[in-house]
């Protein structure tokens, strides 16, 4: 599966033994998220020799700087082709990504690297990017008008699986005879709900509740939802946009650190958390949280603000 950076345009090629049925082969373009997955509509691809076709997912509009690839995420490109009236498909898979350092703003402040590191960065900065990933438990990436079924708790509140940047709509039991719209931002009589931040999270939120007082004017929903909570009887589909717009400073100086790391083989036994070696008979003690760090201490305390935690409880 190839990377590519998000915001970007991406040729992907099809090869075929031979010239399909009236040489034609349509492209549909598909996001990871299913429900609302249609990134780009069936596409005729271009023929460039025989049994040869492409398709250039590049700018929705020409010159207008909005592009198809422009959500991160697992994106499913499906090839479909007739061979003597015969119907075949065939999957290609992109991972579209966010950079959380340009290799201009990396270089500017080392210069000195770019000779020697220039054609390494962006394989770095990816690898870089995977340590943030899993130290923090999340990724700093934007997933716009994006849908995800979520079951009720008996709560007022319900946590959603991203970061949560602007809520359109909830749908309780969407898809059923008995679905019912309980908000919708751009009815101000449905208008019944609100993001906020749970405990301990920064800089996005990840929950949505019942706004503390919603008059019975505004209330135009049947009673499923016992008092301004989400029924553990029903499933929501919560539809918005997700995820984080820009990467926060702290990620991006992180990763500025991490890749410098990467570059020098001085590191390597702090990377690896080795904190005492005895050169005479080689032993290597490592540090008891070997998984709790990046392998950086400074990069660490950067993140700190951005690391999503699990509670539990200890009997």
């Amino acid at each position: 599966m190839d990377d590519v950076k998000i915001n970007t345009s991406k040729t992907v090629s099809l090869s075929l033994g031979a010239d399909p049925d009236s040489s034609l082969v349509n492209a549909t373009v598909y996001h990871e998220f299913g429900d609302s997955g249609v990134i780009q509509a069936s596409t005729a691809c271009t023929r460039t020799a025989t049994g040869e076709y492409s398709i250039t997912l590049g700018e929705s509009t020409v010159n207008s700087s909005n592009y198809v690839l422009a959500q991160a995420g697992v994106h499913k490109v499906v090839f479909s082709y007739d061979i003597s009236s015969v119907a075949f498909t065939k999957e290609y898979y992109l991972n579209v990504y966010t950079p959380y350092i340009a290799s201009a703003t990396f270089f500017a402040n080392n210069t000195d690297l770019q000779s020697l590191y220039g054609a390494k960065f962006d394989d770095l900065e990816k690898k870089a990017r995977r340590i943030i990933d899993t130290y923090c438990g999340q990724s700093f990436d934007f997933y716009g008008s994006k849908s995800f079924i979520i079951d009720g708790t008996d709560n007022r509140h319900i946590r959603v699986p991203y970061p949560l940047d602007a809520l359109t709509t909830v749908i309780a039991d969407s898809g059923d005879s008995d679905a019912e719209t309980i908000h919708d931002s751009s009815d101000t009589n449905l208008n019944n709900l609100e993001k906020y931040n749970s405990m301990g999270n920064f800089g996005s939120s990840y929950s949505i509740r019942f706004k503390n007082k919603v008059s019975d004017t505004k209330k135009n929903y049947i009673a499923r939802s016992y008092g301004n909570k989400f029924s553990s009887k029903s499933d929501y589909k919560v539809t918005g946009d997700f995820g984080w717009r820009y990467v926060p400073s702290n990620i991006e100086n992180a990763s500025e650190l991490l890749i410098l790391d990467l570059m020098n083989d001085d590191n390597e036994y702090r990377r690896h958390r080795i904190h005492h070696v005895e050169m005479d008979t080689t032993r290597y003690r490592f540090d008891s949280d070997f998984y709790g760090s990046t392998g950086n201490v400074d990069a660490d305390v950067l993140l700190m603000d951005y690391t999503l935690y699990v509670m539990d409880y200890v009997g």
